[in-house]
């Protein structure tokens, strides 16, 4: 099989992220941890947390990593020997760069709707990687779509920098 048609399945993990079916979802929501400084007991303000994914559809892996700044942005990029995609979300926006496809879609979550007929914000895409039941939720919205894909994803990691990186060449065709 081509890395291409395996990345078929992760792009449309990506629009499951942007799916917000909330009747799969807990209630019990957990974000990243948010530290407490042990010398004053006062909470210290998030700044960035990353994790790394896997993701095993059709018989292939890939892995790849989030990167989060809360609530500002959610990234996600994905690789197989090469890299397959990235995809940023923000509040009020959302790009999903198909690299191996040369294709991407770029817009407002209307947009986003309108395109691929998926209802969503940047706080249902927030709460479903958070969740302690990611995998589960991602793997059980991927059955939905018809997508046999199985997830795996690390503790969160609070870290003082991260970079967001999203370079889209000018000939890329739509999503």
């Amino acid at each position: 099989m081509s890395i291409k048609r395996f990345f078929i399945p992760l792009a449309a993990v990506a629009l499951l992220l942007t799916a917000g079916c909330r009747s799969q979802r807990d209630a019990a929501r957990t974000q990243p941890a948010t530290p407490v400084d042990s010398g004053t007991g006062v909470t210290v303000s998030p700044r960035y947390y990353t994790t790394n994914f896997t993701c095993s559809a059709q018989g292939m892996t890939a892995t790849g990593q989030i990167r989060m700044a809360a609530d500002s942005i959610i990234w996600l990029s994905a690789s197989k020997v090469i890299e397959l995609g990235r995809v940023r979300f923000t509040p009020d926006s959302a790009i999903i760069y198909a690299k191996v496809m040369g294709r991407c879609f770029s817009g407002t979550y209307d947009d986003l709707y309108r395109r691929f007929h998926y209802r969503t914000s940047f706080k249902d895409i927030s709460e479903t990687v958070t969740s302690d039941d990611a995998p589960e939720l991602l793997s059980s919205l991927a059955r939905q779509f018809g997508i046999a894909a199985t997830f795996t994803l690390e503790p969160w990691k609070r870290v003082d920098q991260l970079t967001f990186p999203f370079a889209v060449p000018d000939n890329v065709n739509p999503l």
